[in-house]
């Protein structure tokens, strides 16, 4: 039986020591954000860029078509659970995971339904500028003629079939206030076929906290939500469900004092963050998913497995132990901060800077020569053009955002007119 064929899916200081028989702190958050997810937001950024790198230059090792293969190193690759490093498909569904953990610690922490309607509200504002910043971007450099894919040998994979269309700026600056964020509108900047699942996931996910979080068996709600969303449609309903699985990691044992439970996360996450349907360490998967498949329980596999494998990676790295450690260094914590601005200029400058300096390097350089040069390229570049991105788009995006969340809050304080004054008598004195 031939292996299932879907198309895989396509956005400090130290903590103090610990006393003696107490358990030392998680890695600690800084201005609202926990380092180790940073540095796991970092690396998972550079896995997508990766992905469309190799996507684009070395096919096989996204296909798994042996014609596509260009050398024997990726077979060696791409048959090894090493595939991890560049399967974006895995990546996307740590991010997905990753905010559902952040955008509910303050629920969980205080039970605040306050801080759900404040999170709704500041979403919006927090996503969509900088999605139409990006987009604008491309709409310019469509009219600058910027993308030489169609001049090059590479329009018959990847790449092949974006922004070849006539653009508008009108078209493009409705894909940017809402069409991308709402309808999943990815013409302008093909990355963001992500960004309507994270905000709708979002919202999901703050409307399910909002009804049913402060029960008791909220968990077991979620549960059933998930099952019922994987029900609806197989594929956006996996991801969404990763929300709710990362939010509920709030309630998931602290794995800091149990080091076969954590290397057990850590392995089994990276290990189906791997998968491919073609891949030889995988092929047992692949049965078993065909098994499933005539018992009728016909599911997105390719999606299924990675996402699986995402929920342990995030869980194992929230408590302090040395693999949270490392990732809360300073440079992948300066990657996790720009990993939003790498995710959309990355796909754009892959377009077009990546292509440019394939197709103009001497003819003298092997082809794989020239891809890794233009796959370096596109890594400069975008950690560059990145680094400017975040400063003058995302960090104001960011401030803006919380100064509506902070209006929001201060005026459901401030009592109605309608309200009856709350009279505080002062105590009699004693004559």
């Amino acid at each position: 039986m031939a292996p299932l064929q879907h198309a895989p899916a396509e956005a400090a200081s130290a903590p103090p020591p610990a006393l003696i028989d107490e358990p030392r702190p998680a890695p600690l958050p800084v201005a609202g954000k926990t380092l180790s997810l940073e540095g796991l937001r970092g690396l998972a950024s550079l896995t997508v860029i990766l992905s469309h790198c190799f996507f684009t230059f070395f096919p096989y090792l996204q296909l798994g078509e042996l014609a596509q293969r260009k050398g024997a190193w990726e077979s060696l690759l791409f048959n090894s659970p090493l595939r991890v490093i560049y399967n974006g498909t895995f990546s996307v569904s740590v991010f997905f995971v990753m905010s559902g953990y952040v955008l509910t610690r303050k629920f969980f922490k205080d039970g605040d339904i306050v801080s759900l309607q404040e999170a709704s509200v500041k979403r919006y504002v927090r996503l969509m500028p900088p999605v139409l910043v990006s987009i604008l971007l491309c709409y310019g450099m469509m009219k600058l003629d910027l993308f030489p894919v169609a001049r090059s040998d590479l329009r018959e994979g990847f790449l092949g079939n974006v922004y070849l269309f006539q653009p508008s700026f009108l078209e493009a600056w409705w894909d940017g206030l809402y069409r991308s964020l709402l309808l999943g509108n990815a013409s302008y900047n093909y990355i963001l076929w992500t960004i309507r699942t994270e905000f709708l996931g979002s919202l999901m996910l703050f409307a399910f906290l909002a009804l049913f979080g402060r029960f008791r068996g909220s968990g077991w709600m979620a549960v059933v939500a998930s099952l019922a969303l994987l029900c609806i449609n197989s594929t956006d309903g996996i991801f969404y469900a990763l929300f709710l699985a990362g939010a509920y990691l709030h309630r998931w044992k602290d794995l800091r004092v149990r080091p076969v439970g954590l290397a057990l996360a850590l392995l089994v996450g990276l290990y189906l963050g791997g998968y491919h349907w073609y891949s030889g360490p995988y092929l047992w998967m692949v049965k078993v998913a065909h098994t499933l498949d005539a018992a009728g329980l016909k599911l997105e596999w390719p999606l299924l497995y990675p996402s699986l494998g995402a929920v342990p990676l995030v869980w194992a790295i929230l408590s302090d132990n040395p693999v949270s450690r490392l990732l809360s260094s300073r440079p992948l914590v300066w990657l996790g901060d720009k990993s939003f601005s790498m995710y959309l200029l990355h796909s754009v400058l892959l377009s077009s800077v990546g292509v440019y300096v394939y197709l103009y390097l001497p003819a003298s350089i092997a082809y794989q020569g020239r891809a890794a040069l233009a796959t370096l390229a596109v890594f400069v570049t975008t950690f560059g053009a990145s680094t400017l991105f975040a400063r003058f788009v995302d960090a104001p995006t960011v401030r803006l955002s919380a100064r509506l969340g902070k209006a929001l809050r201060e005026r459901q304080a401030t009592p109605h007119p309608s309200e009856p004054a709350v009279i505080e008598h002062a105590p009699a004195r004693s004559a």
